[in-house]
């Protein structure tokens, strides 16, 4: 069994599902698995270089993928449905709010198993906010009053490396992980409500990219740094402010304490969900879902999700962990009103054009040569692609 799992900025992941192979290989020693990573560029292209020619280019077994890539790829024939093998899903035991996306039809098919969720949120140092920030609670409920704070925190001496903000999960560019939350924050998207049209260049939308794209500009987050690269995330001890999807290492020791996503001061926002599924092509369907199965057990996906800071999906593990969880408040208010990326089939490849658009966009500002009428273009290009790409749907 070939199975195929998203790279990740933290090695811990990685770590973590080695151990998890392991405990399988030991509960039923006569399946062989092998597994590589991709990252999800080499994914989305592995699945249509399968496409073009199955033969030549064969699919994993089990694959990890963004849940709102299911649709899309279950409508091109490339995965099995899972439903009627895996338990968790045959019982719904998920909370409603990723069911609703996971199945957008009234019956219930299910071509992916949720994996693991992370939450979007902002984390500080309150040592770090003596003098700039006198009530976090408050001060840093809107982005307006986050941004203002962001300029007044002060480096203490002697620390040559400190960061006012850090953002373990962005890559060298400015990425759609990264401005999305802020766009969902403006109740901006990149369609509208009845996926008619594509709102690249809406106000709320070009508003929320804008504004993350200002932290870039100003300074405040690095573009193409290969310290980055290099050193992995930046220590806490040496930032005011983290934006994180997940607990952080080391937290309670670096004294760190944590707030909503700025702009959503009553809790909620953009979560992102990772799946499992099994390829249609599979030789072995059975065996393929018995390890997802076997994955989502209790057991098994709680210890995975916890050894890099992730949520657990399934139902009864998510709400254990929030009964435990030191900041269950906050949790309590990020998951109050949680929405997730739209599962429809032209979603990921709109996602890719304005990929496209933030890496052209982050160049420009990493060789001081951006302007705001840079973005607008680029989100009209991308906008009218998406349209055309809903044409076709």
């Amino acid at each position: 069994m070939i199975i195929w799992l998203l790279s990740d900025y933290d090695h811990r992941k990685h770590l973590a599902f080695k151990s998890l192979l392991a405990r399988f290989s030991s509960a039923y020693p006569d399946t062989t698995i092998e597994f590589s990573v991709k990252s999800r560029r080499s994914l989305w292209e592995s699945l249509f270089t399968h496409l073009r020619d199955p033969k030549r280019n064969p699919l994993a077994d089990v694959i990890e993928i963004p849940q709102n890539w299911t649709e899309l790829f279950s409508r091109l024939g490339l995965l099995s449905e899972l439903s009627s093998s895996v338990e968790v899903l045959s019982q719904r035991r998920y909370p409603e709010f990723i069911l609703k996306e996971l199945c957008r039809q009234e019956d219930f098919r299910a071509y992916s198993a949720p994996w693991w969720l992370e939450a979007p949120s902002l984390f500080y140092r309150p040592q770090a906010l003596k003098g700039a920030v006198e009530e976090p609670e408050n001060e840093l409920a809107t982005w307006d009053g986050f941004r203002a704070a962001l300029d007044r925190v002060r480096a203490p001496a002697k620390r040559g490396n400190f960061r006012v903000l850090s953002v373990p999960g962005s890559s060298g560019s400015v990425s759609v992980a990264d401005v999305l939350p802020r766009v969902w924050g403006r109740r901006g998207g990149l369609f509208s409500d009845d996926f008619n049209r594509a709102t690249f260049s809406r106000e709320e939308t070009a508003g929320g990219i804008e504004d993350w794209l200002e932290l870039a500009v100003s300074g405040k987050i690095e573009l193409f740094n290969a310290d980055r690269f290099e050193n992995g995330p930046r220590p806490a001890e040496d930032c005011a402010f983290i934006i994180s999807g997940r607990k952080l290492p080391g937290a309670s020791r670096s004294g760190l304490k944590m707030l909503p996503y700025p702009g959503y001061p009553s809790g909620g926002g953009l979560m992102l969900v990772s799946n499992l599924a099994v390829s249609a092509s599979s030789r072995d369907h059975g065996e393929a879902a018995a390890f997802v199965a076997w994955a989502m057990e209790p057991r098994n996906i709680s210890s995975f999700a916890e050894s890099f800071g992730v949520y657990p999906c399934v139902k009864s593990m998510f709400e254990e962990r929030l009964r435990e969880e030191k900041d269950a408040g906050v949790y309590r208010r990020l998951f109050s009103a949680p929405e997730l990326k739209p599962n429809i089939m032209v979603y990921p490849t709109a996602e890719l054009l304005l990929e496209h658009a933030l890496w052209n966009l982050s160049l420009k500002i990493a060789r001081r040569d951006y302007e705001r009428e840079d973005l607008m273009r680029e989100l009209i290009l991308a906008q009218g692609e998406a349209d055309y790409l809903l044409s076709l749907y």
